[in-house]
């Protein structure tokens, strides 16, 4: 029954994995396996929060569940609480030092902490140990990268680029934890970043806030390109698309105008 569940999520029925780890816990509550096919399946469908109370049960039960441990890292980093994620690395890599989910996430968090020679070197060691999972991301210098920047602003449709005004494009590694504190939804993955009231919600009588920007987040801008020519493109459509939330220009409204 585990196994054909295993299968079930494999093929992307993660609600029907999800159901018979459910059924399997539910006949035995020290089932590790069912508890993490649990987590898994939650995880998949990015239920984070009702993942991690199966994946902390696993560990309960069996404290040397790599997999668990490896899956309640990446919960604890995607929901930003990273002192938690760098302890649960620490605990992975002792046991498993060939563990290249654990290199990539130790790489995100030394680049968080501006510590760029490590993170480099916890990335190539994710990369040696599964090449088609972590490709090395392409890399331009701070210069080059504003200079694409520069170019993509003076791309945008008249209709795009005319309201800017006074309206700042910073360009920052990643996102800082200061500001994800300010999100709703935080993502430490994020591309870009629109931080203002929007245009259309201003008025005469606003009273003066922090200057409207736009944040491009070169490090992660980065990770999801295979080159340079893909780099500049994603510069482009994710500067146009902040733009467009300053303009009040929602994802759907974007696609309907026709830029995705």
């Amino acid at each position: 029954m585990l196994r054909e569940a295993w299968r079930r999520l494999d093929e992307g029925d993660a609600e029907g994995a999800l159901i018979e780890a459910r059924s399997l816990i539910g006949g035995d509550d020290a089932l590790a396996d069912a508890h993490y096919l649990a987590g898994s399946a939650l995880m998949e469908m990015d239920r984070l929060g009702e993942a991690e109370p199966y994946l902390r049960r696993v560990l309960d039960l069996s404290d040397g569940h790599a997999g668990a441990r490896e899956a309640l890292a990446q919960l604890l980093y995607e929901t930003c609480r990273f002192r938690e994620t760098r302890s649960e690395l620490e605990l992975l890599l002792e046991a498993e030092p060939d563990n290249p989910q654990a290199h990539h996430l130790a790489s995100l968090l030394a680049e968080r902490r501006g510590e760029y020679a490590l993170a480099e070197e916890e990335e190539r060691m994710a990369h040696r140990f599964a090449p088609e999972l972590y490709p090395l991301p392409p890399r331009f210098t701070r210069e080059e990268f504003e200079h694409y920047v520069e170019e993509a602003i003076e791309s945008l449709p008249g209709e795009f680029r005319d309201p800017m005004g006074n309206l700042a494009v910073v360009v920052e590694d990643v996102p800082s934890t200061a500001l994800l504190r300010t999100l709703e939804d935080p993502s430490p993955g994020l591309l870009g970043l629109f931080v203002g009231t929007a245009l259309p919600e201003k008025s005469l009588g606003d009273v003066p806030q922090a200057p409207d920007a736009v944040y491009l987040f070169k490090r992660n801008l980065e990770r999801i390109c295979e080159d340079h020519a893909e780099l500049v493109e994603e510069i482009r459509i994710t500067l146009l698309h902040e733009v467009g939330h300053f303009l009040g220009l929602d994802e759907q409204q974007l696609s309907d105008r026709g830029y995705e």
